[in-house]
């Protein structure tokens, strides 16, 4: 394999939806040019060895294409800092992590996921369902409200726009206070600039009055049959951590199923190709 080549960390727990997310991440792979970390935590440092026979035949099972390389690793403690070790040690672009949608993410992982994801630097990829080979990621969601976190995530969004041709659909907030829908006015007017100067497509659609907004952006994914939900994190009131709220929480596990890919605010993120 290919020294210092790209990665995709993905923690497996021998589950249904840990395969799905082996074959997400294959897609990735292949796309991003990376490798692909098959990953499972054990409680207890002599199950390392078994934990990386069990990777490897979990992998051989789920018929992942010859191509995507794949390395094995486990590491011995708790969930959401041994995933937060190996993706920033691997210096990988994306965590693919499976979910069993809000069930599964409050009986399996919990608020683990939610600090996993909230305190690595690492972007997540979280998924419920296999992937739709055809057209993957070509329609993603990117919702825009009054946060100054918006403008970060639009380079995310040019990222992925820049490898799989997609089309983002800039989902506004519908707010009444003045102040706040000034914001989200120049949210959406650097976003525009933004997309434009990069020739990425993109329409603009805002929620309807009245509904809370995790509900409205995924009952619009389900009617536009999107295949992406770009969300970020939030600055903590303490401003050195970052948060999920209820809506994010929502939102990544979706009854739509609909992959989200969850960002943190960083500053390093233009060693990536495709960041400007």
């Amino acid at each position: 394999m290919e020294k210092n080549k790209k990665s995709l960390v993905v923690p497996c727990d021998f589950t249904e939806v840990a395969a799905n997310a082996l074959h997400h991440a294959a897609i990735l792979s292949e796309k991003l040019n990376a490798k692909m970390i098959a990953f499972n935590v054990v409680s207890k440092e002599k199950d390392i060895i078994n934990a990386m026979e069990q990777l490897k035949d979990f992998v051989s099972k789920t018929g992942l294409p010859k191509s995507v390389e794949v390395e094995y690793s486990a590491k011995n403690g708790n969930i959401y800092d041994a995933i937060k070790e190996e993706a920033e040690s691997t210096g990988s672009i994306f965590v693919v992590m499976g979910t069993h949608g809000m069930s599964g993410m409050q009986k399996l992982i919990g608020s683990k996921a939610i600090k996993v994801i909230a305190n690595s630097v690492v972007p997540f990829i979280v998924v419920q369902e296999k992937p739709v080979t055809n057209n993957y990621f070509s329609k993603i969601i990117v919702p825009i409200d009054f946060t100054i976190e918006n403008k970060e995530k639009l380079r995310w969004a040019n990222y992925l726009a820049s490898y799989f041709n997609s089309e983002m659909i800039l989902y506004l907030v519908n707010i009444t206070n003045e102040a706040l829908l000034k914001k989200v006015k120049a949210n959406l007017s650097f976003a525009k600039k933004y997309f434009d100067e990069r020739e990425i497509k993109y329409k603009i659609q805002i929620a309807p009055a009245g509904k809370k907004f995790a509900d409205s952006i995924i009952e619009f994914s389900n009617k536009v049959d999107a295949n992406g939900l770009l969300i970020m994190t939030t600055k903590a009131p303490s401003f050195t951590d970052y948060l999920f709220g209820a809506d994010e929480q929502q939102i990544i596990a979706n009854t739509s199923k609909t992959p989200v890919i969850c960002i943190n605010p960083r500053t390093d993120t233009k060693k990536y190709a495709g960041f400007n």
